[in-house]
């Protein structure tokens, strides 16, 4: 057995990256390092007990390269009789479309679409083929630009279901595995290309570190890794229970409340924050990206700031909300008729008409309401309220505007813009789940009443 080899397995052992049975996928570039991975998984898928599969995304950017790739790793797999898989996809027009640099779209798309391969295909797990070498690049990278210890840990040797197999590996050592054994490869002409940030540390910055200063810089580098990764869960370990009380996670966004506990923790702050977002959406957020969330503590409620990965905080009442940004609402427009249930995104609704008034019990349920039928003309109509629109709140004098109602009921600012009302005959009836319009309230006279379930 050959000494990179027993260095993989051994690294695969110590971090129990892969166990008996797994179903690993594979991120075939063509490239020299996924190259190797492929073949020494493939040689030791028995001794493993492993089934395999590999994954190749065309990213278009280098024109007939890109093809030629994409043909390569499929004669790879098929001489390995190892199942193959493949997209297409235009990186550079969605870095376009979403603002963002041609490095992160890519890795963006790559492993969205390794996730839906693994679900789709049931692979347990998906092998990405980052070596010693990226891993000083990384965390050189991460250095430079000051995002803490999350950033100088480096690699992570795993996330979730994603296995980095050969992180411990040099990138020269695998060139001259493949090269000895006389394995082709593909070689990117776009890594000389020292326009791209890693490129110019990987082409200009290493060669210098390791001429003048440490030939043995990259196995420095991940011993530093290795015990700040150590380091990093103690740290975890530690402030777990401070971050519960300050930070809460639901199903879209996080949630940071400005609260006594978040006084107390002030000095930690950064750290619970980074740690929170990275958990959450997976995304590094910088010193200016943290000291930017902070700040809102002392800004007006509404405001916002731009986080990476299409993120964004935004102050409300009494915390800070981090979420993705939404797309423009759309102007939701209904037709309901009475006696025939609408689906309404997530939820249904419908109205009943009933007629005798002694039918109906009043409810404390929001989403359950009667009105008077007297005045109703035709059928409902349900959109988004717009600026402008006013209503007359039931038990109150007078109308209001819809916006001042919602500030008063504090509804959070990223939630207002997807508040819809029922309307009738032009005429507010219903702020949908919140309050009904006066002119439509039962009276002794009433002689129509309707229901109106939101489900």
């Amino acid at each position: 057995m050959k000494k990179i080899e027993q260095k993989a397995l051994n690294f695969i052992d110590q971090k129990n990256l892969i166990n008996k049975g797994d179903k690993v996928l594979i991120a075939l570039s063509g490239g020299p390092d996924s190259v190797f991975l492929l073949y020494f998984l493939f040689k030791y898928k028995t001794k493993l007990k492993i089934d395999l599969g590999a994954m190749h995304i065309n990213h278009r950017l280098r024109g007939t390269d890109s093809d030629t790739d994409q043909k390569f790793c499929k004669s790879l797999c098929k001489k390995y009789k190892v199942n193959y898989y493949t997209k297409n996809r235009n990186v550079k027009a969605f870095a376009l479309k979403n603002k963002i640099s041609i490095e992160e779209a890519g890795r963006e798309i790559r492993y969205k679409e390794l996730k839906l391969a693994a679900r789709k295909y049931g692979y347990k797990k998906i092998a990405t083929a980052h070596n010693s070498t990226d891993n000083t690049e990384t965390t050189l990278l991460n250095l430079f630009k000051g995002t803490g210890i999350d950033g100088i840990s480096g690699i992570p040797f795993s996330r979730g279901n994603i296995i980095r197999p050969i992180l411990c590996i040099k990138k020269n050592d695998i060139v001259k595995y493949l090269d000895n054994n006389k394995i082709n490869y593909r070689v990117d002409t776009s890594n000389l290309n020292n326009d791209y940030e890693r490129n110019f540390i990987r082409n200009k910055i290493l060669p210098l570190i390791k001429e003048n200063i440490n030939p043995n810089f990259e196995e420095s580098i991940f011993r530093s890794s290795e015990i700040f990764k150590d380091i990093k869960k103690l740290i975890n370990d530690r402030f777990d229970d401070s971050v519960n009380k300050i930070i809460k996670s639901k199903k879209n966004k996080l949630k940071i409340l400005l609260n006594s506990d978040f006084s107390a923790n002030k000095r930690n702050l950064s750290f619970l924050i980074k740690k929170s977002v990275y958990e959450k959406f997976e995304e590094e957020l910088n010193f200016k990206n943290i000291n930017d969330i902070i700040s809102l503590t002392e800004k007006r409620i509404g405001q916002k700031v731009d986080l990476p990965g299409k993120l964004i905080a935004q102050k409300e009442r009494g915390m800070i909300i981090i979420n993705n940004k939404t797309k423009k609402t759309e102007n939701v427009l209904l037709t309901v008729k009475p006696n025939k249930e609408v689906d309404l995104n997530s939820k249904k609704i419908f109205i009943k008409k009933i007629n005798k008034q002694g039918k109906y019990r009043l409810s404390r349920n929001r989403n359950l309401e009667f009105i008077s039928g007297d005045e109703i003309k035709g059928n409902f109509k349900i959109r988004n309220w717009t600026a402008g629109d006013k209503f007359y709140p039931i038990g109150l004098k007078g109308s209001k505007k819809i916006s001042d109602y919602l500030t008063e009921q504090k509804i959070p600012n990223y939630r207002r813009k997807d508040q819809l009302v029922l309307t009738n005959n032009n005429k507010i009836v219903w702020v949908l789940g919140l309050r009904l319009d006066d002119r439509f309230k039962i009276t002794s006279q009433t002689k129509k009443v309707y229901s109106i379930c939101l489900k």
